[in-house]
């Protein structure tokens, strides 16, 4: 039977794909658009070029031959992960970057994708059950394992990530949902003590209905409950007296980013006023006041969001965010269509990723979020996190081409 080029090419990802990157490019042309800064444009225009190939070599490889080097694969990412904390290269704090001449890497995120790669060639082993506790600890040390060396960099905000990663496979694993509230409640409930204790009263009442639905027993639920709630409570103790005055700052700015507004808060209320002075339609393409003057330090990198939206607006931002979904239900769809459990799992993983960095960056960039140092997929400039992103499109519409073969 004779098929046409939509049964071999997943369009549903390929055109908000290229949608994004041409967004992307013109917002970093923008944001970029002065002297001394417009090799930025054109190191990203060969980041996204090169992506593009990645991407291609990702979509003709094997899933067989991929599952056979995953192991590999993540022991090489840990080993770039251990040597960036003797010899990174230390940007905006952290010392994330490994650079070889003028070439730079940050090996964090090739992590995130071999620890998506690990996960699910573990947990699709026929003798593995995802209900077992060993299964979900040894789970859990493959995906500790790169979050601690991120966070000895420092990189907290990049460390999340593999908590994402980690609690939305395990999740499509068939993972026990208890076990996975257990994790999330006392990060729920710190958060949720930093702002108002009746903000917290609130998450504490969900996080008791939400224990009391699993319908456990009744004092495996209150120790729980009690357990959850005393950390909560806790947590302003370790805020004064455990935290660094830095990560102390960081928080009290997220949570009223007008008490440093020359600061720490400086980036999110100049974003918030380029995103809010767009109005509709927004100012026109490279008319953008806040864009053009800089008063977004380094706007091309995880602030990209507020130069579309006040070039273009509400309507130019309600499209990039509909590219967004299109791209991110496409991919849940796939990891439902797919019956081979590796690529489900990769495919799930990738998309905790993405979901996970949509909602961060944007939350951030409104004020909603605090500043973690997460960039936007395909929009934010980087060549790391461009090339591996482009990898993980070019898998996914490999599985895509392939699902047929990988339905067993």
């Amino acid at each position: 039977m004779v098929r046409g080029i939509g049964d071999k090419i997943d369009f549903k990802i390929l055109i908000p794909l290229f949608g994004l990157l041409i967004v992307s490019i013109l917002s970093i042309y923008s944001a970029t658009k002065l002297p001394g800064q417009y090799s930025i444009f054109i190191r990203h225009v060969l980041w996204v070029t090169s992506g593009i190939f990645i991407a291609i070599f990702f979509y003709f490889l094997p899933v067989q031959r991929l599952s056979g080097l995953t192991v590999l694969l993540y022991i090489l990412s840990l080993a770039f992960l251990m040597l960036v904390i003797f010899i990174g290269k230390r940007v905006s704090g952290s010392a994330s970057w490994i650079q070889v001449g003028k070439f730079q890497f940050q090996p964090s995120e090739f992590a995130k994708f071999t620890t998506i790669l690990i996960l699910s060639y573990f947990l699709s082993k026929r003798n593995i059950r995802a209900d077992n506790p060993i299964t979900f600890i040894v789970a859990g040390v493959l995906t500790l394992v790169p979050f601690f060396l991120t966070v000895l960099q420092p990189d907290f905000g990049t460390a999340i990530v593999f908590g994402a990663i980690f609690l939305g496979i395990m999740f499509w694993a068939g993972v026990p949902v208890f076990w996975l509230l257990l994790l999330l409640a006392p990060v729920v409930l710190i958060v949720a003590s930093f702002f108002s204790f009746k903000v917290f009263i609130a998450a504490s009442i969900l996080i008791i209905v939400l224990f009391l639905l699993m319908k456990k027993p009744f004092i495996l639920t209150f120790i729980v409950v009690a357990m959850n709630l005393v950390i909560g409570l806790t947590s302003e103790h370790i805020y004064h007296k455990v935290l660094k005055p830095h990560q102390q700052k960081r928080i009290s700015t997220f949570l009223n980013p007008s008490k440093d507004p020359l600061g720490a808060g400086y980036n999110v209320i100049q974003s918030k006023i380029a995103i809010g002075s767009g109005g509709l339609t927004g100012k026109g393409f490279m008319k953008g006041t806040q864009t053009q003057l800089r008063f977004v330090p380094a706007q091309w990198t995880d602030f990209i969001f507020c130069v579309p939206a006040e070039e273009f607006g509400f309507i130019g931002s309600v499209i990039i965010l509909l590219l967004y979904l299109v791209l991110l239900w496409r991919v849940l769809n796939l990891a439902t269509l797919i019956k081979q459990k590796f690529a489900s799992l990769v495919t799930i993983g990738i998309f905790s990723t993405w979901l996970f960095h949509v909602i961060v960056n944007i939350g951030m960039t409104l004020g909603l979020l605090p500043v973690i140092g997460i960039w936007l997929p395909f929009l934010s400039y980087g060549g790391s996190a461009m090339w591996i992103n482009m990898a993980m499109a070019g898998l996914l519409l490999n599985f895509y081409a392939n699902r047929r073969e990988l339905n067993y």
